[in-house]
C-alpha cells in the first residue's frame, strides 16, 4: 500500500529527520519531561523469589514497545527514597541505556509494582506536547536510531547518558494527530508482527520436522520394511537386525597428538560444530584464551570426532573437516575402521543421545557436568555397514537441503516484513506519509 504526502513541506533543520510537514515541530525530548532517571547499582543483592518486578533491558522489545516478561526477576525493593525513585508508572517511557540500544517500552497501565534496573531510563513525561507512544514509535524510528548510535560512548561497553535520552529529538505534531498516527501504527505494525510469528512458527515447524527426519534416518534406517530387533538399549528401542549395536569404544579411540606450528587452531561450537578454519576472536561464540605455543594444542585429522567436555551434552562436538588443532580441553576421537563420523555426529545430535551424553557426564550441577572419555566410550550407538552409512548421509543431505531452502525463505520473508515495519514507523514519525483518511478516530486510539 502507498500513501499520500502531507500537502506542504519545510526543513527541520536536523540532518537525521530532514524535511517536515508545515505545522509540526522537532524539540528535544527534555522539552516536555516531567522526570528522567535511571535504576541504582546493588539492587542484584535484594533479588528474591517474591516481590516487586524488577524491569531488566531484556524486558525491553528490540523492535516494539510492549514491555516482554517472559523472564522476569523480583526483588524485595530496599526502604526508603531510593525505591520510590526508580518505581515506574503506567505511560512512562523505558529506554535502554547500556545495550541494545533503541530498545524501548511504554509501561502498559494494568503492570503490577515494578522498578528499573540501572542499566534502563526511565522518562515520564509532562504531555503538553508528547504522548508516551509517540516517544517510543520516535525512537524505534531510523531518525531516532541514528541519534541514540551517535551519542553511544565507551569501549567495550557502549552505553548512553541520561543526558542523551533528555536530547532525543521527536517531531511534534498536534496531540490529536499523534493518536490518529498511533493507533495508525499500533494496527499496521501489529499485522506485520502477526506474519512475523506465523513465519517463526513455520521455522520452529522446520526445524523439529528436520530433525525428526535424521532422526529416524540414523536410528531406524531408509528402509521401512526392515527386520527390526530390540537394541537391548532402552534409549534405542528396536533397531534394524542386521545393524551392529556397539560401545563408541570399539568405533574410536582416543587420540592424543601434540600440536604443530603450521596448523590452523579449530574452535568447536554447540552451534556449528568443528569450524573448518582458525577463527578470528570476534567470530567465536564464547570468549577464549589462547596459547602463543601451539605444541601445547592437540592435533587432529580430518574424519576426527572432537567434543568439548564440559558442552558435550549441550551439543559441543563435531566432525573435522580439515587437519588442524583443537584446545587441549577438548577430548579427540579417531575413529576406528570403515567409519563414517559424520553419521556417529548425527547420531549423538539426537535429543536422546544428548540426553545420554548428560547422563554420562560427571559433576554435582549442570554448569560443572564433564563428559570424560572414559565414560564417553561407554556410550551406546547402533551402526549399519558403511556403505548403508553413506546411503543415509546422502539421504539426510538431500533432505536437509530442501528443509534449510525452506528455512531460508523463511527468514528472508521476515527480514523483508521488519524491513517494511521499521519504515512504515520512520515515514509516519517523520510525517513522510499522510495517513490521515486511514487513521482511526481519536476516541478509538485512546
Amino acid at each position: 500500500m502507498t500513501f499520500p504526502a502531507y500537502p506542504a513541506y519545510r526543513e527541520s533543520g536536523n540532518p537525521w529527520i530532514g524535511s517536515l510537514p508545515v505545522g509540526w515541530e522537532v524539540i528535544a525530548l527534555k522539552r516536555d519531561l516531567h522526570f528522567l532517571t535511571s535504576g541504582s547499582r546493588g539492587w542484584a543483592d535484594h533479588y528474591a523469589d517474591e516481590g516487586a518486578l524488577f524491569l531488566r533491558i531484556g524486558n525491553l522489545p528490540r523492535d516494539g514497545l510492549e514491555l516482554d516478561l517472559a523472564d522476569i526477576q523480583r526483588v524485595a525493593v530496599p526502604a526508603g527514597a531510593e525505591g520510590e525513585r526508580t518505581r515506574v508508572e503506567p505511560g512512562d517511557v523505558l529506554f535502554s541505556i547500556t545495550a541494545f540500544m533503541g530498545s524501548v517500552a511504554v509501561v502498559p497501565d494494568k503492570l503490577e509494582c515494578a522498578y528499573v534496573s540501572q542499566h534502563v531510563a526511565l522518562a515520564r513525561l509532562r504531555g503538553d506536547l508528547l504522548l508516551p507512544r509517540w516517544v517510543g514509535y520516535a525512537t524505534l524510528s531510523a531518525a531516532g536510531k541514528a541519534y541514540l548510535d551517535a551519542q553511544c560512548y565507551g569501549g567495550t561497553k557502549i552505553q548512553l547518558s541520561l543526558d542523551d535520552v533528555a536530547n532525543l529529538p521527536v517531531t511534534v505534531p498536534s496531540v490529536a494527530e499523534q493518536l490518529a498516527l498511533i493507533a495508525f501504527l499500533d494496527r499496521e505494525t501489529g499485522k506485520i508482527d502477526a506474519l512475523v510469528a506465523e513465519q517463526e512458527r513455520l521455522i520452529a515447524l522446520l526445524k523439529e520436522k528436520r530433525q525428526a527426519v535424521i532422526s529416524q534416518a540414523v536410528t531406524k534406517g531408509l528402509n521401512a520394511s526392515a527386520p527390526m530387533k530390540d537394541s537391548g538399549v532402552a534409549w534405542l528401542g528396536q533397531v534394524p537386525a542386521h545393524w551392529e549395536v556397539l560401545r563408541l569404544g570399539a568405533l574410536f579411540r582416543e587420540a592424543i597428538e601434540e600440536g604443530e606450528h603450521d596448523l590452523p587452531v579449530l574452535s568447536v561450537s554447540i552451534h556449528d560444530g568443528v569450524s573448518d578454519r582458525e577463527l578470528a576472536d570476534s567470530e567465536m561464540d564464547r570468549k577464549v584464551t589462547r596459547s602463543e605455543d601451539r605444541t601445547k594444542y592437540k592435533k587432529v585429522a580430518v574424519g576426527d570426532l572432537v567434543y568439548n567436555m564440559m558442552r558435550a551434552w549441550q551439543g559441543g562436538f563435531g566432525t573435522v573437516a580439515v587437519a588442524g588443532m583443537v584446545s587441549p580441553a577438548y577430548v579427540v576421537a579417531r575413529p576406528r575402521g570403515d567409519l563414517r563420523t559424520a553419521f556417529v555426529e548425527f547420531v549423538l545430535r539426537t535429543p536422546q543421545a544428548i540426553e545420554e551424553m548428560r547422563r554420562y557426564s560427571k559433576g554435582v550441577t549442570d554448569f560443572r557436568l564433564r563428559l570424560y572419555w572414559d565414560e564417553f566410550k561407554q556410550i551406546v550407538l547402533a551402526v549399519p555397514p558403511p556403505n548403508e552409512q553413506a546411503s543415509i548421509l546422502a539421504a539426510i543431505d538431500s533432505q536437509a537441503a530442501r528443509f534449510d531452502t525452506l528455512t531460508t525463505e523463511a527468514h528472508r520473508a521476515i527480514a523483508l516484513l521488519r524491513e517494511r515495519r521499521a519504515a512504515l514507523i520512520s515515514a509516519a514519525v517523520t510525517g513522510k506519509i499522510d495517513v490521515g483518511g486511514l487513521c482511526l478516530s481519536v476516541d478509538e486510539a485512546v
